[in-house]
């Protein structure tokens, strides 16, 4: 069965020592007050039984002291402590086995011990090492007169021996049970709460999907692992892929409608685990969205929905009403408990999934408040500062006119010219605060206004060339692209001192491509430079780059000092490719 070992709490390993400990010690303080009290027992023996009892005392005493000035420990610890504590009964049921004797109990104290540490297994065999070193001693007992005459061991009846050995493996299987029961129960709380903590709102929604998506891939043990969302009022599809779960970086696409079926394996059920058997045959567990199994007509001849897996894991769940996804673990590993498994990924998800959606209503709204403010800020600019500059620079265009000398002529021109740049700098400010909402539909009129107002406003003669009548890119993506056409203009205006520019849109192998000319002094460098020499030598422009690595593009750079540039960016069609939703 697969255990979500709680013991991933650092905290939790000392806790349980602690509490032990501290039990180890109780009981050999009782043992020895029993002793104590016993009597009619032979001198010697009471005597040898005091020494041991004080030593079992001195050696939980240390144990203790070892826990709480020795810091946390570790599994040698444990398993020493655990040695200990059957190996002390076993020795002293040798040495003073008695009517009513207090030393047995010591038993149930490490079949205890062997709980609280670990679970089921560890206890069995706690309980089976303990009856048979019963046994181990009552055949000792056997041969001591014989080799041992001087040695006083004690003996026990055969059919108490077996009472005991039977009581021990009888509390070793409750007990185990009852603990491996609580541990997998609070373990699930536990995972279930982590991952409800990786989901915090105000996360940006990739980062909290791939910490939830990359910790559930390392609890089930996939290689790699992947959500895929669609939602039901748009149609549209996205997916988040972690190629590799160690290393946890996550990639997101939107999906094209010919993709979306197969990859939200559709006619599979809602929830299921397979697995790649011998000669091709694969088995599988399947689970409704209420959580009850299906049997094996309704599963048959579903084939393995991902090539050259060994097993996969798939969870469906709802995030919202809207929302609909499920997340895929590739060569994901259940143990024994395979439906008990399968029904706890689909209760976790159940969880964690509309704590995802908040994280993405979260950030949507807060993007929306913001373009909101923006596009308010902008529209107070136009109407207070841009508006009084033009009318400060109309009025010095007045005084430059009313017949005053050359001189004063000359720097009210001066300032008229710095009022004009500051209008225009105030303008194209406006312009980047405000939200652009557009699609693939009205990317191409758009841009087209874009330039033909950069055109008006500074003069500079910029054309505007489409190869295309339209595009497929998704929403995110032409919005990205519409602000590095804004960006491009803006540095052409502020630092080329370019006459005409051309912004050509087009496709090329396969990829969409946008070029940006001009005929200005160019960059300080000269030459051709990709994205990543552009990076390796700190040149060009930097938000155009990020921008440009956000929609999963490539971008060159082609400079050419007092004779202009080219930009150059490619966006690849296929596959929707969009990254840092």
């Amino acid at each position: 069965m697969l255990r979500l070992l709680i013991a991933a709490q650092h905290y939790e390993d000392l806790r349980v020592e602690r509490v032990l400990a501290i039990s180890r010690v109780f009981l050999a303080l009782m043992s020895l007050a029993a002793w104590l009290l016993r009597l009619g027992t032979a001198a010697p023996r009471y005597q040898l039984g005091l020494i041991f009892l004080l030593a079992y005392l001195v050696a939980s005493v240390a144990l203790l002291l070892r826990i709480e000035l020795g810091g946390s420990p570790g599994r040698k610890f444990a398993i020493g402590a655990q040695i200990s504590d059957v190996a002390w009964p076993a020795v002293l049921c040798l040495w003073f086995e008695t009517p009513g004797s207090v030393f047995f109990s010591l038993f149930l104290f490490a079949i205890i011990a062997a709980a609280f540490r670990w679970g089921f297994g560890e206890t069995l065999a706690t309980a089976l090492v303990s009856a048979a070193l019963l046994l181990f001693q009552a055949l000792m007992l056997r041969q001591a007169p014989q080799l041992f005459p001087h040695w006083h061991l004690a003996s026990v009846a055969s059919s108490r021996l077996l009472l005991r050995c039977v009581f021990l493996l009888m509390a070793g299987t409750l007990v185990g049970f009852l603990a491996e029961t609580e541990k997998q129960l609070r373990s699930e709380i536990f995972l279930s709460n982590h991952l409800l903590s990786l989901a915090r709102i105000g996360s940006k929604f990739s980062v909290a999907l791939q910490n939830v998506v990359a910790e559930l891939g390392r609890v089930f043990h996939g290689d790699s692992a992947y959500e895929v969302v669609a939602q039901s009022s748009t149609g549209r599809a996205f997916k988040w892929e972690i190629p590799e779960l160690e290393r946890s970086s996550i990639g997101m696409q939107e999906l094209s409608p010919a993709d979306k079926k197969q990859e939200l394996l559709a006619g599979y059920p809602h929830t299921f685990y397979m697995r790649r058997g011998r000669n091709e045959h694969c088995s599988i567990i399947a689970l409704d969205e209420e959580g009850r199994r299906l049997d094996a007509a309704q599963t048959k001849g579903l084939p393995m929905p991902l090539a050259d897996l060994h097993s996969v894991l798939v969870v469906g769940h709802e995030m919202g009403t809207d929302w609909h996804g499920r997340f895929v673990l590739r060569n994901a590993r259940l143990g024994r408990h395979r439906e008990r498994e399968l029904r706890f990924a689909q209760t976790v998800l159940r969880q964690v999934a509309p704590a995802l959606y908040s994280v993405y209503l979260f950030r949507a709204f807060r993007s929306r408040a913001e373009a909101t403010e923006r596009a308010r800020v902008a529209r107070e600019l136009h109407d207070t500062a841009v508006q009084s500059l033009i009318s400060i620079e109309m009025q010095m265009d007045v005084l430059r006119r009313s017949g005053i000398d050359s001189t004063t002529a000359a720097e009210v021109g001066r300032i008229q010219g710095l009022l004009q740049q500051e209008v225009l700098n105030l303008r194209e400010l406006m312009q980047s605060m405000r939200p652009v909402d557009i699609g693939p539909h009205q990317f191409l009129d758009f841009v087209a206004g874009l330039v033909e107002r950069f055109s008006r406003d500074t003069g500079i003669a910029v054309r505007f060339i489409s190869e295309l009548q339209e595009i497929t890119l998704p929403a995110s993506t032409c919005r990205e692209m519409a602000r590095v056409v804004q960006e491009s203009l803006v540095n052409i205006r502020k630092h080329s001192g370019a006459q005409s520019a051309v912004v050509r849109f087009g496709s090329q192998n396969g990829s969409l491509k946008l070029v940006i000319n001009d005929d200005g002094r160019g960059f300080p460098f000269s030459g051709r430079f990709s994205l990543g020499d552009l990076d390796s030598h700190r040149y060009g422009p930097t938000v155009i780059k990020e921008r440009v690595r956000a929609v999963g593009g490539n971008m060159v750079i082609e400079s050419t000092p007092g004779h202009g540039s080219k930009l150059e960016i490619t966006i690849p069609k296929k596959g929707f490719e969009s990254y840092g939703y």
